[in-house]
């Protein structure tokens, strides 16, 4: 039996995830969904955002499938931060990496490009605050080692977010990143040119491509995402730091036919986490028309990382030849809904009966 840990969250991930989940069943049935109900729901009605118990919990788990959090109830970043950002954070989960692969059948392209983005440091650090004032941010776990006092005066309200990146981190990043990178057509990217903090970010980049054997080019990230637009087929593995490869992944799945086909993993030395790009989109959740091929594809990752790669490899072939002989999503233009389309993978997705 493989224990996955399923936390379907908010809006649309309370409407997809358990169905890909019944439809991952039917196809293996080794596998065990335990779910989690960690939402804004738990939150707006008990002031819970995820507890230090279900953290260890979840750290025990083969994998972690996560559907999506937010809710309009709620302020923006409470659920974010003290969710997504945390689990990251929490579970070492420090690659993020995000295919933009397009199916020709809905964007008449060919696009193949993989992000790997640092998740745990960079601009998301979590150190934030305001001058006048005085805080301390204090940091003692895993690889991290810090505390940090920041106070001043002014006769203005300063905003302030401190970007940070480690040696340690980003050594164990670029040496994760290069075992990933299946060719040497890598972009490395960054703003080297306006922050400085990033010439410690290349420096590492090109020490560790040259251990791994790996030929890398760099370029600006406001170049990249003019150049990709121009050219997608020109790239196929991109590295970048966190927010950048926030924006700049988005940015990608839309050339790749849009959010809804935008898997993504979160993957650590230990554990991991795997999740749909497209957030809980609460203005569609309940109505059966969010597209459900990110979670699938999400689930494909999942299942490949933790050695499944037959069960992978079965629900990877259904879902491009049914989009492939026209059942598409709403979202695309078809005439599909959330349940039919899963329906439809899980019809023609079957492991030979002696792998039951």
């Amino acid at each position: 039996m493989v224990d996955i840990a399923v936390i379907p969250g908010d809006g649309i991930g309370k409407e997809i995830i358990p169905q890909v989940c019944r439809m991952l069943y039917s196809v293996d049935q080794s596998l065990n969904f335990i779910y989690y109900d960690i939402s804004s729901e738990r939150y707006i009605n008990n002031g819970i955002t995820v507890t230090d118990k279900e953290i260890g919990e979840l750290k025990s788990y083969k994998s972690i499938f996560f559907g999506a959090i937010g809710d309009f109830r709620v302020k923006p970043g409470i659920m974010e931060q003290n969710v997504i950002l945390k689990l990251r954070k929490d579970l070492d989960l420090y690659m993020n990496i995000r295919p933009a692969i397009s199916f020709k059948r809905i964007t008449g392209n060919e696009i193949n490009i993989t992000i790997l983005r640092e998740n745990t440091e960079d601009f998301y650090s979590g150190i934030s605050g305001t001058l006048p004032g005085k805080q301390t941010f204090e940091m003692k776990k895993g690889i991290y080692n810090y505390n940090v006092d920041i106070s001043g005066n002014s006769d203005n309200q300063i905003y302030y977010t401190m970007g940070i990146l480690s040696e340690r981190n980003l050594n164990r990043f670029f040496k994760k990143a290069y075992e990933i990178a299946g060719s040497d057509n890598i972009t490395v990217t960054d703003k080297a040119n306006a922050v400085e903090m990033y010439s410690i970010w290349r420096d590492i980049a090109s020490k560790q491509s040259n251990i791994h054997k790996k030929k890398i080019k760099f370029e600006y990230a406001d170049s990249l995402a003019y150049n990709i637009v121009k050219n997608p087929l020109k790239y196929e593995y991109i590295i970048a730091p966190n927010l950048y490869g926030d924006i700049i992944s988005d940015m990608t799945s839309s050339l790749a036919g849009g959010l809804g086909y935008a898997p993504s993993g979160n993957v650590g030395d230990k554990n991991s986490m795997f999740e749909p790009v497209h957030g809980s989109a609460p203005d569609i959740a309940g109505q059966n028309i969010a597209n459900p091929v990110a979670s699938i594809q999400s689930s494909i990752m999942m299942l490949k990382h933790i050695g499944m790669n037959e069960t992978a490899s079965i629900i990877e072939k259904s879902l491009k030849n049914i989009i492939n002989n026209g059942i598409i999503p709403i979202e695309s233009g078809g005439s599909y809904t959330t349940s039919r389309f899963i329906e439809e993978v899980m019809k023609t997705s079957q492991l030979p009966k002696n792998k039951i």
